[in-house]
């Protein structure tokens, strides 16, 4: 059988582990910010399918973005009304299906999603799903084998935009001959990625659109995805540039048509884009909240948003606890109660420092006076208490209107005071003057608010509080330090000055 020390330390240590180990994960693995007021750049996309419909069924399918380990998606949905709409799967290719019996007129389907990009290095770094393969017929490839002698053999990314650079040369005779049968923009990045495959460069083509701030009627564009040492880079051979990995979204990796439309003809599929700032953390839980991530919906977070906002003030009154703990087990200050201070701390967050000190005086002033008239009644413990109860409640009425009356409307916070705590603290500090005196009165007094004074520094600070909202876990690392004073047993500080005359012997 373990010992009770031996059992705290492996308590202790199982609930950092827990604790530290959900806050990376979440920081980590889900994007979520160290600070809640950071922010996200968040792109709305707009993708537009027009077609004219045949007199029979229509099918519409549309290739579903690919696997991007960057993109966190916020929010995805359709808008197609009459159509019915579901994902497949064909060949391995994720794809979006509506379809209908019959429809008239143009259709408009509208698709739209809210992302932003959380960590580009990971996409830099992931493999390529599927390189190019030469395909060139003999004659057109010894030409692109004359074209690529001029060519260094060093694979780096220079080398790269110099082959894209002289490739768009015009006036050149052995680039007129490759873009002969691949003038279009798809043919011709296609024969970008070959000849890179040929130089030795792993690539694979793209599609996407470029996320331009409040750009409409965007065509898909094409990329290429070339490995460069160990790092894999987005390439525009257009522009014969390369495109950091946040300014394209990419919705297609593989050779299978983006937009298929059965039943109906001239379609054709246009995006818009734009981008708003957002705050980072409410949009990593709308992530991991749209990937069904149960971390998020086992969670506050998944709480409507009022609910949220009273939770968001209860997760800082560990913090209070840990304060009182600190200050009595280990200063050696003396309070009111356990939880008296740290219930009149969350009063003064609402009520402010200042304002909380000199009302709590107040009543509890005026309330000694009459708990000492109640006192000399001789009257029973419960009917006194209920006196008292009763007396703070007429006590508050009159401070809100004296306090209106005067223009000072920091009177009527008197209500945010827990009045059964208050007629309790009454009652203790009346049976404590009875029984040691008005001077352990005023230090447990003067404890008990030094205490809620500090603690409502702690539980005030945004940095803290918001940090607690967003990592409630670590709430169990604060339970691991509480338990850790618990089993305190040495001097408190307190201690040390009251044994201090026996260095004298």
């Amino acid at each position: 059988m373990l010992s009770s020390a031996r059992q705290i330390q492996l308590l202790v240590g199982l609930l950092c582990a827990v604790g530290f180990g959900a806050a990376a994960y979440k920081h980590f693995a889900l994007g979520f910010p160290l600070l809640a007021s950071e922010k996200e750049t968040v792109w709305q996309l707009e993708g537009r399918i027009v077609f004219e419909p045949g007199d029979g069924p229509v099918e519409v399918r549309l290739n579903l973005p690919d696997d991007n380990s960057a993109r966190r998606i916020v929010s995805s949905d359709y808008i197609a009304p009459g159509y019915q709409y579901e994902e497949i799967e064909d060949n391995g290719v994720a794809l979006g299906r509506w379809k209908a019996e019959q429809a008239t007129g143009t259709q408009i389907i509208y698709m739209r999603s809210q992302s932003y990009f959380a960590d580009t290095e990971e996409e830099a770094e992931k493999p390529l799903q599927a390189p190019m393969k030469v395909k060139l017929d003999p004659a057109l490839k010894l030409t692109a084998e004359s074209f690529l002698k001029d060519f260094d053999t060093n694979l780096d990314e220079k080398n790269a935009l110099k082959l894209l650079r002289r490739l768009n040369r015009r006036g050149d005779a052995e680039v007129d001959l490759l873009l002969r049968n691949y003038s279009s923009p798809l043919k011709r990045t296609q024969l970008a990625g070959q000849l890179m495959t040929m130089l030795g460069y792993s690539v694979q083509p793209v599609r996407g659109v470029f996320l331009d701030d409040k750009a409409r009627s965007q065509s898909i564009y094409n990329f290429l995805e070339v490995v460069v040492g160990d790092q894999k880079i987005l390439m525009d051979a257009r522009e014969n540039s390369v495109i950091p990995w946040d300014r394209a979204l990419l919705l297609q990796k593989g050779s299978e048509p983006l937009l298929e439309v059965f039943g109906g003809s001239n379609s054709r599929i246009t995006f818009a884009t734009t981008k708003v700032q957002r705050a980072a953390f409410s949009s990593a839980i709308a992530a991991a909240g749209h990937a069904q991530n149960p971390l998020i919906d086992f969670s506050i977070y998944s709480l409507p948003l009022s609910e949220q906002n009273t939770f968001k003030l209860l997760l800082v009154m560990p913090l209070g606890a840990l304060v009182v703990v600190i200050l009595r087990n280990l200063v050696g200050i003396r309070t009111s109660g356990t939880f008296m201070p740290v219930l009149i701390a969350l009063t003064f967050l609402q009520t402010s420092l200042l304002t909380g000190l000199m009302l709590f005086v107040i009543v509890v002033g005026v309330g000694l006076i009459m708990r000492s008239y109640l006192s000399s009644l001789n009257l029973l413990l419960v009917p006194r208490i209920a006196s008292v109860l009763v007396f703070v409640i007429i006590l508050y009425a009159a401070i809100g209107v004296l306090s209106t009356k005067m223009g000072w409307q920091g009177g009527l916070k008197v209500t945010y005071f827990p009045m059964i705590i208050l007629s309790w603290t009454i009652e203790r500090m009346s049976v404590l003057w009875d029984e040691a005196g008005g001077r352990d009165v005023m230090i447990e007094c003067s404890g008990s608010l030094l205490t809620a004074s500090l603690a409502f520094l702690l539980m005030s600070n945004t940095f803290v509080s918001d940090t607690v909202f967003l990592y409630p876990e670590l709430l169990l690392v604060l339970l691991g330090v509480i338990i850790s004073i618990g089993s305190y047993s040495g001097f408190r500080l307190s201690d040390l000055r009251r044994f201090a005359p026996l260095e004298r012997y």
